[in-house]
């Protein structure tokens, strides 16, 4: 197996983030805000931003910290920063009536900071001893906690829309039929869709935390099985090589469909927001070549 590219600490796509420090990555959304939504008022970032490290730290009075390996604090971040610039990207190709307000903003931001919320596991849970055993339902778990954290907080305005925005990182539901309350909603929705497929399969250790982290966390939810135990009736994955060859159809066929038609190629805002590049697709281009690499033994 070839080593990772990815440093230690994992910073964003740009190098330039580290995404293991929340205060930095929400430091660079703040700045993207303001700049391009001048009028917002961008204060309930603060408090966004103290629930999620206070949740995913495991400090919060109902609820475990995080445990899942791949839905970790740190891709939850790189998502919160992708779906910024898309946003920004957006509001840059298409100023005026169609731009969206600061409010909706904002809520893009918000949902994206708590789009996996749902792996989190509740205190007294009897039922399960890790959050990724919860794979198969965490975004009604997620939009749940939505609803119940964000009024506690003084967040309740942001509690409906945000609550239906995280159903659009349901990779099992098709966006033209999820509820939403307006047409820009739809377009929102669909921008945080794309900024959860496209930092995952940019990521420069995605095929590595797919082997690993996205595996263990399948094996707890009953997706694939585990390791030297018999193989379930209805498990998906035989094992982490299965996974890795089965990889090249998720990237082209699941995510490329999502991306390209279901979102309707909002992928390309980041281009307008990087000025003509896009370092993400780059990524995506180069980790399908490392993968390529990988399976080429297998094939031969």
């Amino acid at each position: 197996m070839m080593s990772s590219p990815a440093e230690q600490q994992r910073r964003d796509i740009t190098g330039q983030v580290a995404l293991g420090d929340p205060s930095a990555v929400m430091s660079e959304v703040r700045a993207i805000l303001e700049a391009h939504w001048p009028d917002g008022d961008w204060s309930p970032l603060d408090t966004l931003s103290e629930l999620f490290c206070v949740l995913y730290a495991g400090e919060h009075p109902e609820y475990h910290g995080c445990d899942a390996g791949y839905h970790d604090a740190e891709h939850v971040l790189d998502v919160t920063l992708a779906m910024t610039r898309l946003m920004a990207g957006r509001e840059k190709r298409w100023p005026g009536p169609w731009a969206f307000d600061a409010d909706l903003a904002l809520a893009g931001v918000a949902s994206a900071l708590f789009h996996d919320a749902g792996y989190l596991r509740r205190r007294g849970d009897r039922r399960h001893s890790t959050g990724a055993a919860y794979t198969r339902t965490h975004v009604p778990r997620g939009a749940a906690l939505i609803r119940a954290q964000f009024p506690a907080v003084g967040l309740a305005e942001l509690a409906p829309v945000c609550s239906r925005l995280v159903h659009f990182t349901n990779c099992h539901r098709k966006p033209e039929y999820l509820n939403v309350r307006s047409r820009q909603e739809w377009q929102l929705g669909a921008l945080l869709g794309t900024a959860d497929l496209l930092a995952q399969i940019a990521a420069p250790d995605y095929l590595e935390k797919c082997r690993q982290a996205l595996y263990d966390e399948f094996v707890a939810s009953g997706i694939a099985v585990g390791e030297h135990t018999p193989e379930p009736a209805r498990c998906h994955y035989r094992s982490r090589d299965d996974l890795i060859q089965r990889t090249p159809g998720f990237v082209h066929g699941v995510a490329g469909s999502r991306l390209e038609r279901d979102f309707a190629g909002a992928y390309h805002y980041a281009s307008s927001y990087f000025g003509g590049d896009n370092p993400y697709l780059d990524a995506v281009v180069a980790n399908c070549a490392r993968l390529e690499q990988w399976l080429a033994p297998s094939r031969a």
